[in-house]
């Protein structure tokens, strides 16, 4: 008997040693390859996804094998030229097989969000009031432009009553040369004659369509290199009520020079009309690699007491003391004002210099990917 128990305690154990050991959670068997644990992944509506991110598979006889990881429901995932077309939680179930057959199976789950656009995001503090991401437009011109939130100042500044706009700029500004492509607002400037200029390029306004008193304004944008590029974002009075320019005041939130590539600046215009203006303005230096040709947010907070320069959220100058002749402060700053955009060929801000014609060889375009302002929050 005692032998029989012995026999059959044996019998047992070769039983088990030949079973392979499952681990019910991710599906691997004994021998079978191991995939290594990963996070949920996470996606937004319209966004392109890479399923096989952070995958990897190790077999303890052939190594890594993670090139042969497959995934079962593909199809039954939403996605589409691996793009996410809808939102929910989903789960994609991983399958790998080593040379010997051994097959494993990792389950994983997908998060997809609805996308937010730039106009969904919320700031603390503030309340938006008018944004633009140049992803939909609800009245598009032929070039995708929002008309309802936007119009242009064509010409070369002769119809204002100012030719070369006051500055001796060299463009003729045309509706032709922006367009919105990609989710992003282009402004191109061009080496072409047109009614008696030399350049071409674009400048769009909110004027008589959105104006406002304080907040917060600020864009998303890239700029072109090149001598005698002025590219700019800044804003003037809806309604001159101190008088002529500069009286009733002027807001740079961003200009530069296309041949300072780590350089842009901000600036106030005010006091009397012209000649009897005066100016304060700060400049900030990009570090290497980051210049103005990469993206960059720009924005001013204006109060009725002080107006401050951020670039990508760092406090470039502040803006305490200003004036305008015959009226109290805040003059003229306490007044509503409308935004610019514009890329602006040769003038006086950079010594009249003008562009080699080599850089047109390839599009010279200020690229926006967003415009936003807030009111503050009381």
């Amino acid at each position: 008997m005692k032998r029989l128990v012995i026999l059959l305690l044996i019998l047992m154990i070769s039983i088990l040693s030949g079973c392979e050991e499952i681990d019910t959670e991710n599906g691997q068997i004994g021998n079978a390859p191991v995939f290594n644990d990963m996070d949920d992944l996470e996606g937004k509506v319209d966004e392109v996804i890479n399923l096989f991110q952070g995958v990897s598979v190790t077999d303890i006889e052939d190594g890594d094998i993670t090139h042969q990881v497959s995934i079962a429901n593909l199809s039954d995932l939403p996605i589409s030229n691996n793009i996410f077309t809808t939102s929910g939680t989903y789960t994609i179930e991983y399958h790998v097989e080593d040379s010997d057959g051994n097959d494993s199976v990792y389950y994983r789950e997908l998060n997809i969000h609805l996308s937010m656009t730039a106009c969904d995001l919320y700031k603390e503090g503030f309340i938006i009031t008018f944004c633009d991401d140049f992803d939909a437009a609800a009245n598009p011109n032929s070039q995708g432009v929002d008309m309802d939130k936007w119009g242009y100042q064509n010409g070369d500044g002769t119809e204002y009553g100012i030719p070369g706009w006051g500055n001796s700029e060299k463009q003729f500004y045309r509706e032709e040369n922006s367009y919105v492509e990609g989710g992003f607002l282009h402004i191109e400037a061009k080496l072409e004659d047109y009614s008696g200029s030399e350049y071409t390029s674009s400048k769009l306004v909110t004027n008589n369509k959105f104006s406002q008193t304080f907040g917060r304004f600020e864009a998303r944008i890239k700029l072109p290199l090149g001598d005698g590029l002025w590219p700019a974002f800044w804003m003037m009075p809806q309604n001159n009520v101190y008088g002529g320019w500069a009286a009733s005041g002027e807001i740079d939130i961003m200009e530069a020079r296309g041949r300072l590539v780590n350089e842009a600046s901000g600036a106030i215009h005010y006091g009397g009309n012209w000649p009897n203006n005066i100016y304060q303005s700060g400049t900030h230096t990009f570090s290497y690699g980051q210049g103005i040709d990469t993206f960059h947010v720009y924005a001013v907070e204006w109060t009725d007491s002080s107006i401050k320069w951020y670039y990508d959220d760092i406090l470039v100058w502040e803006a305490t003391e200003w004036f305008t002749e015959g009226h109290a402060f805040p003059a003229p700053f306490d007044e509503s004002f409308f935004m610019i955009l514009n890329l602006a060929v040769g003038g006086h801000f950079d010594n009249h210099i003008l562009p080699e014609d080599s850089i047109f060889n390839q599009p010279v375009v200020m690229m926006i990917d967003y415009v936003r302002v807030y009111q503050f929050e009381e």
